[in-house]
């Protein structure tokens, strides 16, 4: 059955609805992410800096960590006494979580900055060697201006053409 817009609203032939495809999709791009991560774990030529792909999962496990922290200090709190408790759960567990929440992402972005500064700084050296090698060309073209001022009929031939006007089509001998 079609409806009005002109869609047929049957799933695609496979028996996949497209929430499905897209959790697959999730999934296969997820796998191939864990077996770069592992492949890269276990590289020891050391050409890519991998914890700017560890940084993320070490940010989500650390506030983790944090939450169930807190939460176990809010229960010692509230084991302690019934308003030490309230008191933790409502401004001091939120209040220390953001602290502490802050202090990780600047220091994780801290670090994001000094790797990727680092790359870059490994880009342009390959690009001085590129030019340590061209400049060496433009040393050699100059030595070979220098010489070839210093032959003779090329200072001839040279003060010739400038001389004299630029032959024309009618112009010139013939046999």
């Amino acid at each position: 059955m079609v409806d009005e817009q002109g869609q047929d609203p049957t799933p695609p032939e496979n028996g996949d609805p497209p929430q499905a495809e897209a959790v697959n999709e999730r999934l296969r791009r997820g796998w191939f992410w864990a077996m770069q991560y592992w492949r890269e774990l276990f590289n020891f030529r050391f050409d890519k800096y991998m914890i700017i792909q560890v940084i993320p999962g070490v940010y989500g496990v650390a506030l983790t960590a944090m939450v169930l922290g807190l939460i176990y200090l809010c229960v010692e709190a509230f084991m302690a006494s019934a308003w030490r408790g309230v008191f933790f759960l409502f401004v001091g567990g939120p209040l220390l979580f953001l602290f502490f929440a802050t202090l990780l992402r600047a220091l994780l972005e801290f670090y994001m900055v000094v790797f990727r500064i680092s790359a870059h700084v490994d880009q342009l050296a390959g690009l001085r060697d590129t030019v340590d090698r061209l400049s060496g060309i433009g040393d050699s073209v100059d030595e070979m201006v220098a010489v070839t001022r210093r032959i003779p009929f090329w200072r001839v031939l040279s003060s010739r053409r400038r001389n004299q006007p630029p032959p024309r089509d009618g112009d010139g001998d013939r046999d």
